[in-house]
């Protein structure tokens, strides 16, 4: 688009505090927020954004979990910008044997900040609070509405067998429950931890349960059970190969779909002295945009009932427990290249692509968005560890994130928004 070009960024970058900036990332680290008790990291991030005189509301997921909007509507009418994030973090605390990385408490050494959920995705409040700290504080001139979104609920986990109740309703809960209730946008940009490589989708993703049913007898009349235990491996084997099938005839042009045996569990590890009743297998199965759940469901059949024929005894099925569909925006889009085009004007070169394995094997909450009608991308400072790589945690240390991939993010969030809500102009949402 380019309708900001006029502005002296310089300048605007010259007036970012970089403290507060810091001061934000930390805080939200030492908010500890497990999925289904994001209700304290959410009070935070709206005192913090009402304090640059956004309005905030909130949104009651559920008792102690609020999705919260900060908007920030200026002068002139114009196009809505959404910039959202998710709260809860990908794991849960735990001060007995983690590193410093999964800690919800701020460590700050080199010029990273490590600690639970920077890198996925917490340093994104930062991020966008420091960019408006900027184009608000220089009275950047725009038009429209910037609406920051604090989402619960976005991990990959579903409630199944005995694991039941909050901590385990993640899947885009929140992001779903925002788009469900009238929250809309022309744009939506999800701080995602992408390594500061610019994502334009995601495979969708289903959680399947293979159950296998056995015969339960005591150790000393073993040989009278029927053992789903090893008929488990099995499945394990078949599914391996399934997935290379599954890659083959589900081609993409920028995903690779992947799949995982995530857990196998069965039988009573209080009493192993039984054979066990039954054996279960949960799988994450990645899909294309679009693609129909049940035939993937016939898919997963039909490998069982294959495998009936060579195994004896064998009883299985398949039921679903989560799903969600993908998405993908063309790089010909006119968000991906406004933000292509403010990655250029901070770093002074073209933006990275994501893999496709990046995007055919992790989602995000720009589904929902998608599904609704609004273009969705990825850019994150998180994504990137000590050592260069793309990946969200340093190893043997957790999640950590470079404090100056944080500060020029934040700066690419700014030219993004100047240029998507500039008063010079109609925005095109494409």
């Amino acid at each position: 688009m380019g309708k900001a070009d006029s502005i002296g960024w310089e300048g605007v970058f010259a007036t970012q505090d970089r403290e507060a900036m810091v001061e934000v990332a930390r805080d939200v680290i030492e908010i500890p927020s497990e999925t289904g008790f994001e209700g304290p990291i959410g009070d935070y991030v709206a005192e913090r954004f009402r304090s640059l005189g956004g309005s905030v509301e909130f949104q009651e997921v559920e008792e102690g979990r609020n999705n919260v909007l900060a908007r920030f509507q200026m002068p002139e009418p114009g196009p809505t910008l959404l910039m959202i994030g998710h709260f809860d973090t990908s794991t849960n605390p735990d001060e007995t044997y983690l590193p410093i990385g999964f800690h919800p408490k701020a460590t700050l050494q080199d010029n990273w900040i490590y600690g639970l959920g920077i890198s996925n995705m917490k340093c994104a409040f930062a991020g966008y609070y420091s960019a408006l700290q900027m184009l608000l504080g220089e009275g950047v001139p725009l038009r429209g509405e910037i609406i920051v979104a604090g989402l619960v609920g976005e991990i990959e986990k579903a409630p199944v067998d005995i694991w039941q109740g909050k901590r385990f309703r993640g899947g885009g809960a929140g992001a779903r429950f925002m788009v469900h209730h009238g929250v809309t946008a022309d744009f939506c940009i999800n701080g995602e931890p992408s390594g500061m490589r610019l994502q334009t989708g995601n495979a969708g993703y289903l959680f399947a349960k293979v159950s296998i049913k056995g015969v339960a007898q005591h150790t000393f009349s073993k040989e009278m059970a029927i053992d789903p235990i090893p008929k488990a491996f099995q499945v394990y084997e078949a599914l391996q190969q399934w997935e290379l099938d599954y890659q083959e005839r589900n081609p993409h042009p920028a995903m690779k779909l992947v799949t995982n045996v995530g857990a196998i569990f069965g039988g009573y590890p209080y009493k192993p002295s039984i054979t066990a009743p039954d054996c279960s297998l949960y799988v994450h199965v990645n899909t294309l945009p679009g693609k129909s759940i049940l035939s993937v469901k016939r898919e997963l059949e039909q490998l069982m009932d294959t495998l009936s024929a060579t195994i004896d005894d064998f009883d299985a099925s398949v039921e679903f427990y989560l799903a969600s569909d993908g998405h993908y925006l063309e790089r010909e889009h006119p968000l991906v290249q406004t933000v292509a085009s403010a990655h250029r004007t901070v770093h002074g070169s073209d933006v990275i692509w994501p893999d496709p394995v990046r995007l055919g094997g992790v989602s995000c909450d720009n589904s929902p968005m998608m599904e609704y009608g609004i273009p969705s991308v990825q850019y994150g400072a998180g994504g990137i560890n000590l050592s260069g790589e793309y990946s969200m945690y340093e190893p043997g240390l957790g999640e950590v994130v470079n404090l100056d991939n944080l500060a020029m993010t934040s700066r690419v969030y700014a030219v993004s928004i100047a240029d998507l809500l500039s008063a010079e102009g109609d925005a095109d949402s494409g």
